[in-house]
């Protein structure tokens, strides 16, 4: 074993400066530069090759048409790219004073969106079986109507159209009702209806479910196709809900006794073989993965990653593995937190190759390497 000590580190003073071989530099916490990122008093400003944001003002250029500027929530403009007739892509200019007025091409999933004195006045667009379709409303949530057929006037009825279905509501939510139609996809053609609170059921081809003291107390019974020749059934029981859930399908069995204990199985439709499974204690307190175990926020372990917060934090990348001390973050990969705030924290650092290990102690000011036999 060979082992030498430094005494003054060459590129770091402390937590506060800091050079890398690979151009990398941070002034903590006022500025630090890492490849195309660029943070002055993260998380007040950032910069990246393509957008920037200081605290609510930001902007994002966009490689074919331009870029947005963003005044959040209350102001945007920026310009787009929209498919015309022809073939042929035009350059669209839009903007957004909300609530007043505004427009926007893709916004929270939604697409060529407008409004005005919302929730007065908007409409948007979807995409539906392969086709985009628009709805309008007036007095958001009360009035709505769209291209193919449905429409709203809430909560006294509503009739909207999904896909090969029909779902209405009356004075929701005491009563809805639906009609399926034939879809190899779902469960069926069929219907279902529910007075709330009381009792409602599904009749499909493929599903039978009973709803008492809806969403307390069901219990659901599929049919699915045969699967090499056996008739595969499947189940869902809620008594109630959500205290215990048990579902078995060709897809999964999951047994759930809230808040205490859960399993998963997932698992393959071709032949019912199982995929993943996932058990968890305490509702999400401690998750044992297919690749990962959880004990929230304390302990998370994978091949790759090992954490025991807040002390330790070990992490692999290919033949390298890195360690520190300590670890006070919860959360797991921040880079921003990694390049501005944690070395104010971190009183050790280890990294380990095939041939040698690397030690840091004490942002630098100790430093020793010790080859490997």
């Amino acid at each position: 074993m060979l082992s030498k000590l430094l005494l003054a580190a060459v590129f770091q003073i402390g937590p506060f400066y800091q050079q890398g071989e690979d151009g990398s530099a941070a002034l903590r916490p006022l500025w630090s530069s890492s490849h195309e990122t660029v943070d002055v008093l993260w998380p007040v400003f950032t910069s990246h090759r393509d957008w920037w944001r200081f605290c609510f003002i930001a902007y994002n250029e966009k490689n074919d048409a331009g870029g947005q500027f963003t005044l959040f929530p209350f102001w945007w403009n920026g310009s787009s790219v929209r498919r015309v007739h022809g073939g042929k892509d035009e350059k669209v200019d839009y903007y957004g004073f909300f609530p007043f007025w505004g427009t926007h091409p893709h916004l929270l999933g939604l697409y060529d969106a407008s409004f005005a004195m919302w929730p007065l006045y908007h409409s948007y667009s979807t995409p539906r079986a392969g086709k985009m379709m628009r709805t309008k409303a007036l007095l958001f949530p009360f009035f709505h109507w769209r291209d193919d057929g449905s429409w709203g006037a809430w909560p006294f009825y509503v009739s909207n159209r999904a896909r090969r279905s029909r779902h209405y509501t009356a004075l929701w939510p005491f009563f809805t009702w639906a009609k399926y139609e034939g879809d190899r996809d779902s469960s069926g053609a069929g219907s279902s209806w529910m007075v709330w609170p009381f009792y409602g059921r599904v009749s499909r081809e493929r599903e039978e479910q009973h709803l008492i003291l809806p969403p307390f107390f069901s219990i659901a019974k599929t049919k699915p196709q045969r699967i090499d020749g056996v008739k595969k059934d499947g189940l869902r029981v809620r008594l109630p809900w959500p205290f215990f859930d048990y579902e078995k399908t060709i897809q999964r069995t999951r047994l759930s006794i809230f808040p205490f204990y859960e399993k998963l199985e997932s698992r393959r439709y071709s032949d019912g073989a199982v995929e993943d499974e996932t058990t968890r204690f305490g509702w999400r307190l401690v998750e044992i993965l297919p690749n990962e175990t959880r004990v929230f926020p304390l302990w998370v372990k994978s091949a790759d990653y090992f954490r025991l917060w807040p002390f330790w934090e070990t992490k692999r990348e290919g033949d390298v593995e890195k360690g520190r001390f300590l670890s006070l973050f919860p959360l797991r990969h921040v880079p921003a937190v990694d390049r501005n705030w944690a070395k104010f924290w971190t009183f050790y650092e280890r990294e380990e190759n095939p041939v040698s290990v690397d030690h840091s102690l004490f942002w630098g000011i100790i430093k020793w390497n010790t080859l490997k036999d």
